[in-house]
C-alpha cells in the first residue's frame, strides 16, 4: 500500500547527501579508511625512498670526502718524496752523505703511497673515478721509478729536477683531477640532497594536507550522510509517536539508512492501514451483530403476551429465524475467538487420521439446504484419502470455503468439491462460478480484516474467515491457495499431509456425489 504524505520542514536536512543509490555506510567508511590508508602508505613509501636516497647520498659524500683526503695525502707524500730525493742528490753532490743513507725513508714514503692507493680504491664509486685512479697510480709509479733511477746513478740535482719534474707534474695533475672529481661529485650530491629535501618538505606538507582534507571530508560526509539522516529519522519517529500520523522519513543517505527509513515508512503505512482496518472491523462486527439482533428483537416482539397464543407454524418460523441468527452470531464470535487464539499462539489441534471425503460430504450436506440456487457436488478418489488432521478444524476451513463460494456466487451455479491425493499429500478443492477476485487482491484476501474492494459492500463480513482458514492449514503443515479471475469464479485448494501408514487411494474416478437438495 503506497500513500503519499506531506513532509514537514523539520524532516528536511540542512544539506543534501550526494550518495549514489546502493552506496552503503560500510562502503563509505571503508572508502574513507582506504583513502587515508593510501595516503599514509604513500607518505611512508616517500619517506622510505627519501631516507634511502639521503643515506646513499650521505655515503657518497663521505666516500668523496675520504677520497679527497687520501688524494691530498698522496700529494703530500709525493711532495715529501720529491723534496727528500732532491736533498739526497744535493747532499751527494756536495759529498755530505751517501745516497743510500735516505733510502729507508724514501722507501717508507713509497710504501705509504701504495697503501693510500689501496685505501682510496675502496671509496671509488664510478668508472670515471676508477679510470682517474689508475692514471694516478701509473704516473706515480712512473715518477717513483724515474727518481729511483736518478738516485742510483747519482745524477746532478739540476738534471734530476729537469728529468723528473714533468712526471711529478703529471702525477700531481692526475691527483688534482681526482680530487676535483670527488669534490664535484660531493657538491652535486649535496645539491641533489638539498633538492630532495625541499621536495620532501613539499610532499610531506601536501600529504599532510591531503590527509587532513580526507579526514575532514570523511567527518563532513559522515555528518551530512549519517548523522543528519539519523537525527531527521529520530525527529520523524518522535513526531509519529506523538500522534502525527503523516510524519514520514526521507529515504536518503547510505543504503542502511535508506533501508531503515523505508522500513519505518512502510511500518507507518501499515499501522495507519491497520488502524483503518480495525475501525472497519469494529464497524463490520457492529453491522453483523446488529442484523441478527434486529431479527431477534423482531422475533421476540412478534409474540404479544397479552394477545392470543401464536400458531404452531408461526412458532416454527420464529424458531427457525432465531436459530439461524444465533448460528450466525456464533460463527462470528467463533472467528473472533479463533483469531485471538492464533495471535496468542494457542491454536490447539487434536490430530487423528480422517477421511477427507467424509469431511467434504458432511460440509456439502450442511450447506446444500441453505441455497436452492447452488448445486454442490463432491468428487473424489475411489478409495479413502486419509489425512492426519483435526477434523473439527478442517471442517471449519471447508465450511468457510463453501460458505464463501455461496456468498460470492449471487447468481447461483455449481460448486464443485474435489478430494484427491497427489505426491504424498491430500487435497480438497472448492471451485465456484462466482464473481472472482482481481489479481492484485488474491493474496490480500488472506490478510486479517482485509476484504476485496469489489465485494466489500456486496457481501457482509469482517474479513477474518480466510485468514483463520490459512492459519489452520499452516498449523497442520499444509497450505491454502487460490486461483481466481474476475467474472470466472475462484478455486480454493486446501493441502494437508497424509496420515502415516495410510493406504494410497486408488486411481481417481470421476465419481460425483450430488448432494440432494432439501
Amino acid at each position: 500500500m503506497s500513500t503519499t504524505h506531506p513532509r514537514s520542514p523539520h524532516d528536511q536536512q540542512p544539506g543534501s547527501c550526494d550518495v549514489a543509490d546502493g552506496a552503503s555506510l560500510r562502503s563509505m567508511v571503508h572508502g574513507a579508511i582506504a583513502t587515508i590508508a593510501v595516503l599514509l602508505l604513500l607518505s611512508a613509501a616517500a619517506m622510505s625512498l627519501l631516507t634511502s636516497f639521503l643515506h646513499r647520498t650521505s655515503r657518497l659524500i663521505d666516500d668523496s670526502v675520504e677520497g679527497v683526503r687520501l688524494a691530498m695525502e698522496l700529494q703530500q707524500r709525493m711532495t715529501q718524496y720529491n723534496v727528500l730525493s732532491n736533498l739526497t742528490l744535493a747532499s751527494a753532490e756536495a759529498g755530505l752523505v751517501r745516497p743510500r743513507d735516505n733510502s729507508p725513508a724514501l722507501e717508507a714514503i713509497v710504501a705509504g703511497a701504495d697503501r693510500r692507493l689501496v685505501e682510496v680504491r675502496e671509496y671509488v664509486s664510478s668508472p670515471e673515478e676508477e679510470s682517474l685512479l689508475r692514471e694516478v697510480e701509473q704516473r706515480m709509479h712512473d715518477y717513483f721509478a724515474a727518481r729511483t733511477a736518478l738516485l742510483e746513478r747519482r745524477a746532478p740535482p739540476g738534471e734530476a729536477i729537469q728529468a723528473s719534474s714533468p712526471l711529478l707534474d703529471a702525477a700531481m695533475t692526475s691527483l688534482q683531477d681526482f680530487v676535483d672529481k670527488n669534490r664535484r661529485q660531493a657538491q652535486a650530491a649535496m645539491r641533489r640532497a638539498a633538492s630532495w629535501d625541499s621536495t620532501a618538505d613539499v610532499l610531506s606538507i601536501g600529504v599532510a594536507l591531503l590527509a587532513a582534507i580526507a579526514t575532514v571530508g570523511s567527518l563532513v560526509a559522515l555528518e551530512r550522510c549519517v548523522h543528519a539522516p539519523l537525527a531527521a529519522l529520530k525527529r520523524v519517529i518522535d513526531r509519529f509517536a506523538r500522534g502525527d500520523k503523516a510524519a514520514r522519513a526521507q529515504v536518503t543517505g547510505p543504503s542502511e539508512l535508506r533501508s531503515i527509513a523505508a522500513v519505518f515508512n512502510g511500518m507507518a503505512d501499515r499501522l495507519i492501514y491497520q488502524e483503518a482496518n480495525q475501525l472497519a472491523f469494529i464497524a463490520g462486527v457492529a453491522h453483523d451483530l446488529r442484523n441478527p439482533l434486529t431479527a431477534l428483537r423482531f422475533a421476540v416482539g412478534s409474540f404479544d403476551p397479552s394477545g392470543p397464543a401464536p400458531t404452531a407454524e408461526r412458532v416454527r418460523r420464529a424458531n427457525d429465524l432465531v436459530g439461524r441468527q444465533v448460528d450466525r452470531m456464533e460463527r462470528l464470535v467463533g472467528d473472533l475467538l479463533d483469531a485471538t487464539r492464533i495471535h496468542a499462539g494457542r491454536l490447539e489441534l487434536r490430530l487423528e487420521a480422517c477421511d477427507l471425503r467424509e469431511l467434504a460430504r458432511e460440509a456439502a450436506e450442511l450447506f446444500q439446504p441453505l441455497s436452492v440456487a447452488h448445486e454442490i457436488t463432491v468428487e473424489g478418489a475411489a478409495g479413502p484419502v486419509v489425512a492426519r488432521c483435526d477434523p473439527a478444524r478442517v471442517a471449519q476451513v471447508l465450511n468457510n470455503l463453501i460458505s464463501n463460494a455461496i456468498k460470492y456466487s449471487p447468481q447461483g451455479g455449481a460448486i464443485a468439491i474435489s478430494v484427491a491425493e497427489d505426491g504424498g499429500r491430500a487435497s480438497v478443492t472448492v471451485a465456484d462460478q462466482g464473481i472472482g477476485v482481481e489479481p492484485e487482491e488474491i493474496e490480500r484476501i488472506f490478510e486479517p480484516f482485509r476484504r476485496a474492494d469489489t465485494t466489500r459492500d456486496l457481501v457482509p463480513g469482517v474479513g477474518l474467515g480466510l485468514w483463520v482458514a490459512r492459519r489452520i492449514a499452516d498449523a497442520h503443515g499444509g497450505s491454502l491457495e487460490v486461483k481466481s479471475a474476475p467474472g470466472r469464479g475462484s478455486v480454493f485448494r486446501l493441502v494437508l499431509p497424509l496420515a502415516e501408514g495410510a493406504a494410497p487411494a486408488s486411481s481417481p474416478s470421476a465419481q460425483a456425489a450430488s448432494i440432494p437438495r432439501s
